[in-house]
C-alpha cells in the first residue's frame, strides 16, 4: 500500500461528508472544552453514560461526554442516521470477544459503512473516519515527561529519545494497535519512515500490514494516524 499526504482545510465539526472516497481518511482535531453539545449528550447509550459517570473529576466527565457525543454527531453526518440510533460494539480480531477489541459502528439497520477511531488526551481529541474496507487508528497524547522510553518501547536505543520524540513514537504504536483492534497487548513492530512520511507496521500474530504517520498537533501534544492496507492496495489520502 502506498500513501499520500494531500492536506486540505480541516472539516468543520458536525459536517456531513458527502462522497467521502473509499480510499480517503478524514481527520478532525477538537478542543473538547470548546465543544457545544447539540443535544446535551442525550444521544449517548447506556454504556457510554456509565463510563462517563465512573470518571472522578467533573472536567473529565464533561470532556468524555463531549468527545463521544461529538463522535456520534460526526458519524450521523456521514450516515444520515440520528446520532442516538448508531450502535457500537467491540470485536476482537484474534478471539472474536466482545468485551474487548476495536469498536465497530453500525446504523439502526445493522449496516457498517465506516471505520472509526477516537482518541482524547486532556482537552484535545482527534477523530478519524474512513469507508470500509480501510481500517484506521488514531492516537493523541500530551507529551509525557520523565518516562524511561527504552523500557516502555522495549528498545534500548529509545533511551536517547527526548520526551517529545518518545511520546510521538508511543502514539505511532498506539495508532497501529487501534487500527488493528489489538490495542497494546503486544507492541506493534515499526519499520523505517519513508520519504512520504509513512512508516510500515505489523502486529504480532496478525496477517496484513498497516502504515502509520505523525499528525500535526498543538504544542505540547503528539499524534499519529495508522491505516490498514485495503485489499485493492488503494492510495490513502489524508484530508
Amino acid at each position: 500500500m502506498t500513501a499520500a499526504g494531500r492536506v486540505h482545510d480541516p472539516a468543520p465539526v458536525l459536517s456531513v461528508l458527502p462522497g467521502l472516497p473509499p480510499d480517503a481518511v478524514h481527520v478532525w482535531c477538537l478542543d473538547l472544552d470548546d465543544v457545544v453539545l447539540p443535544d446535551g449528550g442525550d444521544c449517548l447509550d447506556a454504556q457510554e453514560r456509565q463510563r462517563t459517570a465512573r470518571l472522578h473529576h467533573a472536567a473529565g466527565r464533561r470532556r468524555h461526554r463531549a468527545a463521544h457525543c461529538t463522535l456520534r454527531h460526526l458519524l450521523a453526518g456521514c450516515t444520515g442516521e440520528e446520532p442516538a440510533t448508531l450502535r457500537v460494539e467491540r470485536r476482537c480480531p484474534r478471539c472474536g470477544s466482545s468485551p474487548h477489541g476495536k469498536p465497530v459502528w453500525s446504523d439502526g439497520a445493522g449496516r457498517t459503512a465506516f471505520d472509526v477511531s477516537l482518541s482524547h488526551s486532556e482537552h484535545l481529541a482527534m477523530v478519524a473516519v474512513a469507508r470500509a474496507p480501510l481500517s484506521v487508528g488514531i492516537d493523541v497524547e500530551r507529551v509525557r515527561t520523565g518516562i524511561r522510553w527504552a523500557t516502555v518501547l522495549r528498545d534500548p536505543g529509545a533511551e536517547r529519545l527526548s520526551d517529545e520524540d518518545g511520546t510521538r513514537m508511543w502514539t505511532r504504536h498506539e495508532a497501529v494497535g487501534k487500527a488493528a483492534g489489538t490495542g497494546m497487548a503486544e507492541l506493534p513492530r515499526l519499520g523505517g519512515t519513508r520519504p512520504d512520511g509513512w512508516t510500515a507496521a505489523s502486529v504480532p500474530a496478525l496477517r496484513g500490514g498497516w502504515s502509520v504517520r505523525d499528525l500535526a498537533a498543538p504544542p505540547g501534544f503528539a499524534a499519529a494516524l495508522a491505516v490498514g492496507a485495503p485489499p485493492a492496495h488503494r492510495t490513502v489520502t489524508v484530508p
